[in-house]
């Protein structure tokens, strides 16, 4: 091989180097795009967070404060006034309590820290205990929650269920409450369960305005808002719905919205049952920790 040949080799290879080179420099930058992006989004998307949670601690807060030094400011003999407030500071108090627990279950699922914990549980004691829970909500908007089931799991013998219980009553709880916040008043909320072919079905249907098809992703989505002004008015879907959503997911189940018939709105919820319980994850670890401390 001649120099030029040789020459003409060399320079090939260099051009294929370069060209391979650029090709490498032209994914890197797609990558640093992508990243740049992912960080930009994700600052927005902590805005849209705290802006989406700040009627949920401010306003109840705010409120309570305000009805305390209120009683503190009562003349004798003003107690039915005083009575009056403090139901107002239970409601206030109950609302910021609710929206706690959410903000702190949407933490652990962001930081992935949520872990499953399946117990046998009944069903008939569960519905009550969520009856009980809204009880004050219920009697202020004059509203009738009507627990039913299609095969007598409430009014029959009590069924029992294997699922993590906790996150089964934080689901419940925020399509209650969900339900309650739109529905007018003097109407009726329905709570139908059902168990059939090992799943259990939790449907509310309610006769609020319901959520517009386009919107019914974006309720799903704990960073957003269907409102997304600091201090609205309308404190909007907030973090209830992501929180069923991402729970029943990770019980393995799924969640629907479908219009009700009769106006308003019916969510579905459907939880495979497991197969057994971690009781005994439970006595393993008193075991362990007896043995250590003895």
């Amino acid at each position: 091989m001649n120099s030029k040949n040789k020459l003409e080799t060399e320079l090939e290879i260099c051009n294929q180097k370069i060209s391979k080179l650029s090709g490498e420099n032209e994914e890197l930058a797609k990558s640093l795009f992508i990243v740049n992006e992912k960080l930009h989004n994700s600052e927005m998307l902590k805005g849209h967070f705290i802006s989406n949670i700040t009627n949920e601690i401010v306003n109840p807060f705010a409120s309570v404060l305000a009805l305390a030094q209120n009683i503190k400011q009562l003349k004798e003999g003003e107690i039915a006034s005083a009575h009056r407030m403090a139901e107002m500071i239970f409601l206030e108090a109950f609302q910021l309590d609710f929206q706690l627990k959410n903000i702190f279950a949407a933490a652990m699922i962001e930081a992935g820290k949520e872990d499953l914990k399946r117990t046998s549980f009944r069903l008939d004691e569960l519905s009550e205990n969520i009856r009980q829970y809204f009880a004050p909500l219920l009697n202020k908007r004059n509203i009738l929650l009507s627990v039913s089931s299609m095969n007598n799991l409430i009014a029959g013998l009590p069924t029992m269920f294997i699922s993590d219980k906790d996150k089964v009553d934080l689901i419940l709880k925020n399509l209650i409450s969900n339900s309650i916040k739109y529905s007018p008043e003097n109407s009726v909320i329905d709570l139908l369960f059902n168990v059939e072919k090992g799943h259990l079905v939790i449907e509310v249907s309610d006769h609020g305005k319901g959520i517009h098809e386009a919107d019914r992703k974006i309720v799903f989505d704990r960073f957003k808002q269907l409102d997304e002004k600091i201090n609205s008015i309308n404190t909007g879907h907030g973090l209830g719905l992501s929180i069923v959503q991402a729970y029943t997911e990770m019980l393995g189940g799924k969640v629907s919205l479908k219009d009700n018939s009769e106006g308003g709105l019916r969510i579905m919820v459907s939880i495979p049952e497991s197969i057994e319980t971690d009781d005994w994850d439970d006595l393993e670890d008193f075991l362990f920790d007896s043995e250590a401390r003895f």
